[in-house]
């Protein structure tokens, strides 16, 4: 597995398109991990244990975000073979608490059992090894996207069994109400606050990029686990570039 490791972590979000393919296109591109959003995208459920399936046999870290914390998808995502979850808008300690509740086994947590299934390779063997290896594989990632949230980015990265916090830097722009201004000082502030949080309590600092010059700033405040974009903003990312290119040759025909 990758995100845990001490190094930089590299993938993006999978809105669209929920696929065998897509993951084994995203696999030869080398990419670390691969984000499914449960929360804005349309994940149907034999699309997204095949997907994860996917990920598994060629290494990838499959990580499912959740609408809240109290969903199904939670579970589900993690009996189907996720690596982990992301939790949007945490905004408090005892939110985070939950998370860990729900995603680990007792004792560490609540979650019910399911052995024997795809999340531990449909494999026999002795119950409390599994539970161990389990918890400890187990990433839950928090996300930060509100001021009251970044006004607890400290406790909610101190709690044990919290993996990281990411940065939703555009929701956080909404909610401080200078929304999409992403160089806005309150947003600067909020990242390396993030960020300092973070290094504090030796946890992963996450976020979600769409440029060089995003990558840069965010790799300069201790950003090392980053996400891509998303399959459809990569996708017409690649058209645009294609077509522009058609256009120029042949003198911006219409």
């Amino acid at each position: 597995m990758t995100i845990d490791y001490k190094r930089p972590a590299f993938g993006s979000f999978i809105v669209e398109h929920a696929s065998v393919s897509t993951v084994r296109i995203a696999a030869s591109a080398d990419a670390d991990f691969l984000i499914f959003d449960g929360e804005h995208g349309c994940m149907e459920s034999a699309s997204l244990r095949n997907a994860i399936a996917m990920c598994n046999a060629l290494s990838i870290d499959a990580v499912v975000r959740v609408p809240a914390v109290d969903s199904e998808l939670l579970s589900q995502g993690l009996d189907a073979g996720a690596r982990g979850i992301l939790i949007p808008n945490v905004q408090s300690a005892e939110e985070a608490q939950l998370a860990v509740a729900r995603a680990k086994f007792p004792p560490a947590g609540k979650r019910g059992a399911a052995f024997g299934s795809a999340q531990d390779g449909y494999a026999g063997g002795n119950v409390a090894s599994k539970i161990v290896e389990a918890n400890a594989r187990t990433l839950i990632l928090c996300m930060i996207e509100s001021p009251l949230g970044m006004a607890q980015a400290n406790r909610i990265a101190s709690i044990e069994g919290v993996d990281g916090l990411w940065f939703g830097y555009i929701d956080f722009s909404i909610a401080a109400s200078v929304p999409g201004q992403l160089e806005h000082e309150l947003v600067t502030a909020a990242r390396k606050q993030i960020a300092a949080a973070c290094r504090d309590h030796s946890k992963r600092a996450c976020v979600m990029v769409t440029s060089a010059a995003e990558l840069s700033r965010y790799a300069e405040d201790g950003f090392d686990v980053i996400a891509y974009g998303s399959d459809a903003f990569v996708m017409k990312q690649g058209f645009s570039t294609g077509i522009e290119l058609c256009r120029r040759q042949f003198g911006n025909l219409q």
